[in-house]
């Protein structure tokens, strides 16, 4: 029998919550009471996610984080927000290239989405939080945050920079009752990943881990849980890799 999560009464928002893990974290944290409010790109009818998704407690922000003005209008309807328990910073983009052929506009934007808009997010949130005297934040950073590989000299960069973040603002709101963690994924079974790449590819991916498999979603969505769970009520200020042993070989 697994651990048993109660969310009902808590308000929580997850970025890039319409796929991949942020929709395995968003699911659960439905399946156990929670309100949701999560965001994502596209023009998506509240109405018929809440149908698809079989939850009337979900909702939809339409937010890019490379658009300044939906990401003001964003912010501004979180401090219109009296009570918000859980932030979950899961939005995030990618782009492998070398150094060299690398540009500024790649820097930019992986910068904005990757590493800023969790910061002003945060910051918002965190005024809540601290009124309320409690709250859990939960940054989803990568194994890349630990370590690296040719391709993604900014992509660590900002992966890092999240960890530091997250470690910063475990110590400025630890005594508000807020705890703050970062999560580090491996390799995960998504859509983009199946995508992505091919049977063949994955397999000789999958030969690579100990464990011997992809990470399933919902098996990340299950650590994000506890961390943000009242469960957790020490624990702050870390980067929890969960790669099935990839970084450890």
């Amino acid at each position: 029998m697994g651990l048993e999560f109660d969310f009902k009464g808590k308000n929580i928002i997850v970025t890039g919550g319409t796929k991949g893990i942020g929709k395995a974290i968003a699911k659960q944290f439905l399946i156990n009471g929670g309100n949701v409010t999560i965001t994502g790109t596209k023009d998506i009818n509240e109405y018929e996610l809440k149908q698809d998704w079989g939850y009337e407690n979900i909702e939809y922000q339409k937010v890019d984080f490379l658009k300044k003005d939906t990401l003001k209008r964003f912010l501004m309807w979180i401090s219109k927000q009296e009570k918000i328990d859980i932030l979950v910073n899961n939005a995030g983009i990618n782009k492998v290239s070398s150094n060299v052929n690398s540009s500024d506009s790649d820097f930019d934007d992986l910068l904005n989405v990757n590493l800023k808009a969790p910061y002003l997010l945060s910051k918002e949130v965190s005024r809540i939080m601290k009124k309320n005297g409690s709250g859990k934040i939960a940054n989803i950073s990568s194994i890349w945050s630990s370590i690296t590989r040719p391709g993604r000299s900014i992509y660590s960069s900002t992966k890092f920079g999240i960890v530091g973040l997250t470690k910063t603002l475990a110590v400025e709101l630890a005594s508000y009752g807020i705890l703050v963690n970062a999560i580090a994924p491996g390799f995960t079974m998504t859509e983009l990943t199946k995508k992505t790449n091919t049977v063949k590819e994955l397999e000789k991916l999958r030969k690579t881990i100990p464990i011997k498999k992809l990470a399933d979603p919902i098996e990340i969505a299950q650590l994000v849980l506890f961390l943000t769970s009242d469960l957790n009520t020490y624990l702050t200020g870390q980067n929890i890799i969960i790669d099935g042993g990839y970084t450890v070989v």
